[in-house]
């Protein structure tokens, strides 16, 4: 029987929840692309201020896409598409107002503490779906992990962990 120290123990539990994070993500990233009711939500990291202090800079937001504009009233947080600058953009911001037209709906909205209406008209087809929960602070790692520097980062992680793993738990 091989003897183990306080070390080698330690960098066993390290891989351990560096492979069961792995294994949620993996998990929970097939769940919410195949199973239809969790298909209907989307996430959106925040990365304007527009909504503090309700929702801040870096807050994960969980978007559901199944709702009935009908049952939408002001004050609700909604998120949308619009085009900023000749970009398109997911914006979430809280629903002013709702009116029903010949043409269908004509929307606007208003963000957190303005004084008066964004300068868009939305149509129906504009809305993405109805803020459902906020996860503070975790779209900063997933901000990170998206960039070039952060997927470098990853992947040097990854193999040191492997190499360690290697030294430390080679057979005798």
């Amino acid at each position: 029987m091989r003897k183990t120290n306080g070390k080698m123990n330690l960098m066993y539990k390290s891989f351990k929840v560096v492979v069961v994070l792995l294994l949620v993500y993996v998990i929970g990233t097939l769940l919410f692309e195949n199973v239809a009711f969790l298909n209907r939500y989307q996430h959106y990291v925040i990365v304007s201020d527009s909504m503090t202090p309700t929702i801040g800079v870096g807050d994960v937001v969980v978007i559901d896409k199944g709702i009935d504009l009908a049952t939408l009233r002001p004050g609700d947080i909604i998120a949308f598409d619009v085009t900023i600058n000749n970009q398109d953009v997911v914006v979430v911001h809280y629903l002013e107002g709702i009116t029903s037209t010949a043409e269908g709906y004509e929307i606007t909205t208003i963000a957190e503490g303005a004084t008066s209406s964004d300068a868009w008209v939305l149509s129906a087809e504009d809305v993405i779906g109805i803020h459902w929960f906020t996860v503070p602070f975790v779209g900063r790692i997933l901000l990170f992990a998206g960039s070039p520097v952060g997927r470098l980062v990853i992947l040097i992680d990854i193999i040191l962990i492997y190499v360690l793993y290697r030294i430390f738990f080679k057979k005798d």
